[in-house]
């Protein structure tokens, strides 16, 4: 969707602009406001009165008389980012001879505030007398664009669920006679939505320099996970939402299995304030266990947001952050997660420790021994299904269930168990920075462009493409302009050309060819130590442990509410609420039982209010799970792990993942 506002005051109208009242108020010294309009053909031209402040942009349209017919607001928390620039002439209408006239002539087209969908005219008209006197005698617009970049939430209809949709507000500043003053003031209202915007942004997530720009964030990418094309969709459709918010990034792209723990536990990561994971469940387990063999996990963790884009095929993490924040999900869920990079907004999130036989680890998700674990690793078999492998795999198992025998012991929470579901303050004001926006045009990036962007010559003509349609999917332009951070941006298209698909930047790196033997070497995590007894020593009732022995079908420990996008495993979940949600399901459970126990996991409604004779619901802070077999397949976060006998104990709130506004 595209709102476009035309500014023709005078510049001695200019007194409408808020200047500051003074130390205590010195929000109000970034507050502006001007007057625009717009102009259609069949419904004449309409004044808005358009203001930017802390809140967000206020459009009041005005009736002839003064007074308000209609007001709508964009909110800060929904804007990403904003540019300036000045649109090239189109080559495609100077050669067809069209009339592509100014919005300035009353006679001409222009898009509308209320969201009538025209392309936006760039060019003065060739016929009309009052714009061509009132351009250079070369006939070139001096007016200068602000694009302002928002992802609304909007419904289609009233039996539709919400969705963000794309919106660009665009203010066309034209009252003074050259392109450097009226540029000039469209960098004033750029540099003060920048300012707006990183006020919302917590402390990590901004670098202590002067002009205090936005820090880097390090994305890692697996490109074998899910359907693997997890490549074409972070080109497609995050790149063009970190060069809107001005993210600059560093991508990485994994090469082998635990590329990732080797990279995070052994790479200094003082340049970035996020890692971003490109992948599914496996490759944000490898970066938590990778941060947490470090020696200095205490001071990286802190200052160190944990953030992911779902292309795998479970993608339960993804899931379980929009759903504590009521976000839509499933309509665009890699657009809610990229927006969810950008926020600049982090939560505490629990981490499980988790002791086997021979080594320990750090898990996110959940801890599985039974049903749903086999379901989930013999399924791999048919990955080529996608998340469907899953439901296939669940009917096929069930016709062929499988129990186990064994012990659980277990340490229970309060019976109250508490949501710590908070949100970090904002950070200080800030003061305002100085604008790197201010180009006459956009330029493209050097180097050939991928293979699945088309291609276009001029770019403001594709760019007034993007903004004519009101969900934009043709999105090249976005995806190959490289935003006003192009010196080191570039550096991250390095994974572009097929070729090089495990060719990362990690290559150029020092740590390349020490990492493996470093891995391989360490013989113990780091990390906060142990508060449980050793996995080889009894366990005492007087410290509160209670046991639950026998034959079961399933054991199941969540600390997120969503195991997969429609799997609603633990509804009371939350990120840090220090407490790990033990599900267990006996033998002699009927199948019908067990069938409804599948189905209603999809909506949250599978788990009893109160435990049954077959499936029992348990609030814990620690367990231990001792088999009696000699079989069988245990997972953490969805990763196959030696069988035997484990115990876990939740770490509240050590790490921070990233959440949306």
């Amino acid at each position: 969707m595209s709102e476009s506002l035309d500014k023709t005051t005078s510049p001695s109208s200019a007194s409408s602009r808020a200047t500051p009242r003074g130390a205590e108020d010195a929000d109000e010294g970034h507050d502006v406001s001007d007057t625009f309009y717009t102009s259609q053909r069949k419904k004449g031209s309409h004044v808005f009165r358009v203001r930017l402040d802390a809140t967000g942009f206020t459009l009041q349209r005005e009736s002839p008389g003064g007074s308000i017919v209609k007001e709508q607001h964009v909110r800060i928390s929904d804007i990403v980012g904003a540019r300036c620039m000045r649109p090239k002439k189109s080559r495609r209408l100077a050669m067809s001879g069209a009339c592509a006239c100014s919005s300035g002539n009353p006679n001409s087209p222009a898009i509308s505030a209320s969201g009538d969908h025209h392309r936006p005219a760039t060019t003065p008209s060739k016929c009309s007398t009052n714009s061509r006197d009132s351009i250079p005698s070369d006939g070139g617009d001096v007016s200068a664009f602000l694009y302002v970049f928002a992802y609304v939430l909007k419904k289609r209809s009233l039996r539709s669920e919400l969705h963000r949709e794309r919106t660009v507000l665009t203010l066309r500043f034209r009252s003074f006679d050259t392109f450097e003053d009226n540029m000039r003031e469209a960098d004033r209202w750029y540099r003060s939505l920048r300012w707006q915007l990183h006020r919302t942004l917590e402390e990590i997530f901004v670098a202590p320099t002067v002009d205090e720009r936005r820090r880097r964030v390090l994305v890692l990418l697996n490109p074998k996970s899910g359907s693997g094309d997890a490549r074409e969709v972070f080109n497609m459709h995050v790149t063009p939402v970190l060069n809107e918010a001005e993210v600059p990034y560093d991508l990485y792209v994994t090469k082998h299995s635990n590329f990732a723990i080797e990279f995070l536990s052994t790479r200094c990561l003082d340049a970035w304030c996020c890692v971003v994971a490109v992948g599914g469940d496996g490759l944000f387990h490898e970066i938590v266990n990778g941060l947490l063999q470090r020696q200095d996990w205490a001071h990286v963790l802190p200052h160190l947001a944990l953030g992911i884009i779902p292309c795998g095929s479970g993608n339960g993490l993804a899931r379980s952050i929009a759903h504590c924040y009521n976000e839509p999900y499933f309509s665009k869920p890699v657009l809610g997660a990229a927006l969810t990079v950008i926020s600049g907004r982090s939560s505490p999130m629990d981490v499980v420790r988790v002791q086997l036989q021979s080594r320990s680890l750090y898990s996110f998700l959940s801890i599985g021994w039974g049903l749903i674990s086999d379901v989930d690793i013999e399924s791999e078999r048919i990955r080529v299904l996608g998340y469907q492998r899953f439901t296939v795999w669940t009917l096929y198992r069930l016709v062929n269930l499988r129990t186990y025998n064994g012990r659980i012991s277990y340490l229970l929470t309060d019976h109250e168990v508490s949501s710590t579901h908070s949100a970090t303050g904002y950070a200080a004001q800030r003061r305002m920075q100085s604008s790197r926006s201010c180009n006459t045009h956009i330029d493209m990036l050097n180097g050939p462009a991928p293979i699945y962007h088309s291609s276009a010559e001029y770019l403001p003509q594709e760019f007034a493409d993007v903004i004519s349609l009101e969900t934009s999917i043709n999105q090249s332009f976005r995806s190959r302009c490289d935003s006003w951070l192009s010196g080191g941006s570039r550096r991250s298209f390095y994974y572009s050309i097929s070729e090089s698909i495990y060719h990362s930047l990690a290559d150029e790196s020092e740590f390349a060819g020490l990492a493996a033997a470093s891995l391989e070497n360490r013989q113990q995590n780091y990390g906060p130590a142990s508060e449980l007894p050793d996995l080889s020593e009894p366990l005492s009732e007087d410290q509160g442990w209670l046991v639950e022995e026998g034959e079961f079908v399933m054991m199941h420990a969540v600390y997120q509410t969503h195991l997969g996008i429609d799997c609603h495993f633990a509804p009371k979940a939350q990120l840090n609420d220090g407490t790990i949600y033990l599900i267990l399901i006996r033998a002699g459970i009927s199948r019908p039982h067990l069938l409804s126990f599948l189905y209603n996991m999809s909506s949250g409604t599978h788990l009893p209010e109160a435990h049954d004779d077959h499936v029992k619901v348990l609030p814990v802070r620690a367990f231990r799970l001792e088999p009696y077999d000699n079989h069988g397949i245990i997972t953490v976060d969805g990763e196959r792990v030696e069988f035997g006998p484990l115990q876990a104990e939740v770490l509240p709130g050590i790490a921070r993942v990233m959440v949306p506004k």
